[in-house]
């Protein structure tokens, strides 16, 4: 054993990292990723007290036990700990030099737990500071921190006498942390038992403030992003931005819309984009010196909100600040992608734009991959994962799962998020159930992280009513648009046809069945027109896909994509022309979507999509929700099944888009149960959030008049989601106890929340090429040869051809598909090789179940 403790081993060449050099660059780091403005509850600068905290925070590698284990590779132990030792310690430093009471006791906790998710807060602190000296056991990590302060003190002293008196400022001694660790009397054990008791965490309490959560979100995850990346040796300046050019974006801007007769409706849609883009600026510099930091920007469906949005964020950030772009949904986070990138000349694997979502491959290109490939995807992976790039475009889930009970990888991005502009797109998409909790994480961004927040979306939740306004989802913000009615009174698109099925809510033999949809689709469009037909569960898409299939010859897109497969994925220019040669006279195609299709066979069957509708092909195509926002693509006709008015206005703007047609028309039904389930798939859906979304619909409907069987697209848009809203917001939307767990610092509890849901589920890689299978081959190899990093570089890859299958019950269809699926090796993952062979899979509809369940639910 050396006689200076380390804190890493010699690797590859390199000397062993000194624990002093270590402890002391992780603080630099951490002084450096937390922003200069913040500051702890007792007001003094958050940049010092992190460096304090991350001075201490492996001081418990100095025992002897943990120097063994690094040094001579002996085995770990409770005793190798240090986390417990480090939380102590940083807990008397921070008491010694006068730190506020909560922010000692904020900082334990980051320490403690600076390698695992955070706690709840009092169970936890509780856990490692009562002392019973009646039960030994109930007392173990108390006693091995005692062990680990007797050690070190009997074979590190001066090296702890050194480090305390510079730690404190000479304000306090290692002797005397020491005597107060196994003080029988009054131990420092008893003082933060005292101290976490005094505040009694619940919702009669007086205390911690409101800011401990907040403060112990900041510690945390700035001492993780410092402690993994220094560990790693990731360099200064691979943390630094790109500066996103906001004259690249407006020359991009200036040059849209192309060559036309100048009196053209498209150049009248052009005109009147470009007239929204200059009042949202506007706004922006009259939003500077609002007295709020969120802003909403609220225009028609097909007015370029994302480069609207985009420029306004751009015009908001000051040097050096980040811009976040959110999402609700994965299915149309490339079409936005394929956007910036093109806008912006990056291929999203540098420092300026980042896309991270659970099917992406988040890289951030550094230095030269040729020293060391594994070493250097691995850090790649780590910097794009922490939003250190100048735009990161991300997913709801990866932005408020970060902040809501995050885990240890998912804090590392909280840092970026200081001074940051944070647009949302389509933010009404948020489950209701969180819409008391995200206006707790608003506050926490605007205030703590002075982040600035845009929602932007043509459906904003909010109300005209005064007293329900509170209840909304962004209450008191700023809206950009100057003039708002303005805009909307330009779009009569299209006209909403209100079937009867929907009039007779709650009469359940009202419904449609789906032999009549299909039918009804097929005779109510002409056989030159395009079709959308959206679904509300991947069952009722799939049984309307085969009802429409069944009654006339058709051309299946999906069919044709089969054909078009090579190693290399499909060539979607290749698919559309062979669907074209392939129709026959008074034949349409027809497309299917939903998320049973891999990811990569559905970007390429909605690109086609939108091909063929621009092309005027005859096509027909039956799709889930994930087709309903955010795609820029758009039919003659559109057919929606009932929902909250929001999702009716969102599948609309996929009608008459750009003014195509005269008056596109969208009707609005109710479907019935598919086969084999007892719940119409609206309810099903809507109806889960303790709110009945689709009776708020069926009472907006009835308030606007709609009784006459149509409603004008200016009523529906203004009127009918404003009234929507107001009803929503007049039932008090949201889960108090999910704010309750934030004041009270319950991360464990926070940390099971979820946006998509808990639900077990398999994934299942599909092979459909032989590369596909050579991939598969390799992922294998991996995890035979033991060689994780590798395997979890093939399994990134193998993302756009994995497909999620929920499993809601053991007994469901789904579990009895997966059970009867091949493994992947020791992994959990399954394969479909040849899916081709198998009933496990349709080239239509991708992964498929022998008999769909009642519980098989949308996206």
């Amino acid at each position: 054993m050396v006689d200076t403790p380390i804190s890493h081993p010699a690797e590859d060449g390199d000397e062993a990292t000194l624990l002093l050099d270590h402890l002391n660059e992780v603080a630099e780091r951490a002084e450096s990723v937390v922003s200069t403005d913040a500051t702890t509850i007792g007001d003094d600068p958050l940049t010092e007290m992190v460096a304090i905290v991350a001075r201490c925070h492996d001081f418990g590698k100095a025992t002897t036990w943990f120097q063994e284990y690094v040094v001579d590779e002996r085995d770990t132990s409770k005793r190798t700990n240090h986390s417990l030792f480090g939380a102590y310690l940083g807990y008397y430093v921070l008491d010694r030099l006068g730190y506020d009471s909560e922010d000692c006791l904020a900082a334990f906790v980051a320490l403690a737990k600076h390698h695992g998710r955070l706690p709840d807060t009092e169970e936890y602190v509780e856990g490692v500071s009562r002392f019973d000296n009646k039960s030994e056991a109930s007392n173990e990590r108390q006693r091995v921190v005692i062990e680990q302060v007797e050690n070190v003190n009997d074979r590190r002293r001066t090296f702890a006498r050194s480090f305390v008196s510079d730690a404190t400022d000479g304000n306090g001694s290692w002797e005397e942390f020491a005597e107060k660790i196994n003080d029988a009397d009054d131990s420092l054990f008893d003082t933060v038992y005292d101290h976490v008791s005094m505040f009694g965490f619940g919702s009669d309490r007086s205390a911690p403030s409101d800011e401990f959560y907040e403060l112990l979100l900041q510690l945390w995850s700035g001492l993780i992003l410092a402690d993994k990346t220094v560990a790693a040796g990731v360099e200064d300046g691979d943390l630094d931005a790109s500066e996103p050019d906001t004259r690249t974006l407006s020359e991009y801007i200036a040059d849209l819309g192309g060559d036309t007769d100048g009196d053209s409706q498209e150049d009248a849609l052009d005109t009147l984009r470009d007239e929204a883009r200059d009042d949202v600026l506007d706004g922006v510099e009259q939003f500077r010196d609002s007295d709020t930091s969120i802003a909403t920007l609220t225009l028609p469906t097909g007015m370029g909100k994302t480069l609207t949005g985009l420029n306004a964020a751009l015009a908001l950030r000051n040097e050096s600040e980040r811009v976040v772009y959110a999402l609700p949904f994965t299915s149309v986070i490339d079409q936005v992608a394929d956007e910036l990138t093109d806008v912006f000349d990056t291929d999203a694997r540098d420092d300026l734009l980042t896309i991270h979502h659970h099917l992406a491959e988040t890289v951030t290109k550094l230095g030269d991959p040729d020293d060391d490939p594994d070493e250097h995807a691995r850090l790649a992976e780590m910097v794009a994962e922490s939003w250190r790039s100048g735009m990161t475009l991300t997913t709801f889930v990866q932005l408020f799962e970060s902040l809501v009970g995050p885990s240890n990888t998912q804090s590392m991005k909280l840092p970026a998020l200081y001074d940051s502009v944070i647009v949302l797109d389509e933010p009404q998409a948020l489950p209701m159930e969180w819409w008391k909790l995200v206006r707790r994480i608003t506050t926490i961004l605007t205030e703590e992280y002075n982040a600035t927040i845009i929602a932007m979306t043509a459906t904003q939740p909010a109300t005209n009513d005064e007293d329900a306004a509170s209840q909304a989802l962004f209450d008191d913000a700023f809206e950009l648009v100057n003039d708002v009615d303005r805009y909307f009174d330009h779009f009569e698109r299209v006209e909403y046809d209100i079937h009867d099925s929907v009039l007779a809510f709650d009469d359940t033999d009202a419904t449609v069945d789906y032999e009549t949809a299909g039918r009804t689709i097929l005779n109510e469009t002409g056989e030159t027109e395009s079709v959308l037909a959206i679904c509300n569960t991947i069952d009722s898409a799939t049984e309307l896909t085969d009802s429409i299939e069944e009654r006339e010859a058709v051309v299946d897109v999906g069919r044709c994509l089969e054909l078009e497969l090579d190693d290399d994925g499909a060539d979607v220019d290749a698919l559309v022309k062979r669907v074209e040669a392939t129709l026959g006279s008074n034949e349409r195609a027809l497309v299917h979507l939903s998320t049973r299709l891999r990811p990569r066979d559905r970007l390429a069957l909605i690109e086609a999509t939108k091909q063929l509708t621009e092309y005027d092909v005859p096509i027909v195509a039956v799709s889930t929700q994930l087709i309903e926002a955010g795609v820029d693509i758009s039919f003659d006709r559109v057919y929606r099944d009932i929902a909250p008015i929001d999702s009716a206005v969102q599948a609309a703007g996929r009608c008459n888009r750009s003014f195509e047609s005269d008056l596109g028309a969208v009707t609005l039904w109710w479907l019935a149960p598919p086969a084999g389930t007892t719940k119409t798939p609206a309810q099903a859906v809507y109806d889960s959030e303790g709110v009945s979304t689709i009776s708020l619909t069926s009472k907006t409907l009835d308030a606007i008049g709609a009784n006459d069987g149509t409603v004008a697209e200016r009523t529906m848009t203004r009127e009918a989601v404003q009234h929507y809203y107001g009803l929503v917001a007049g039932r008090n939307p949201g889960s108090p106890q999910y704010v309750e767990w934030v004041d009270e610092a319950k991360g464990a509890k926070l940390g099971t929340l979820s946006l998509i849901g808990q639900r077990e589920s398999v994934d299942v890689v599909v092979c459909r090429t032989d590369a596909d299978r050579d991939l598969v081959d390799a992922m294998e190899l991996a995890v035979r040869e033991f060689d994780y990093d590798a395997f979890d570089d093939r399994r990134d890859e193998a993302k756009e051809i994995t497909v999620s299958l929920p499993i809601y019950s053991q007994d469901s269809t789904e579990a009895e598909t997966a059970r009867h699926l091949e493994p992947l090796g020791d992994t959990d993952l399954c394969v479909l090789r040849r899916p081709q062979g198998t009933s496990y899979f349709d080239t239509t509809k991708g992964l498929a179940v022998d008999e769909p369940s009642v519980d098989d639910r949308f996206l």
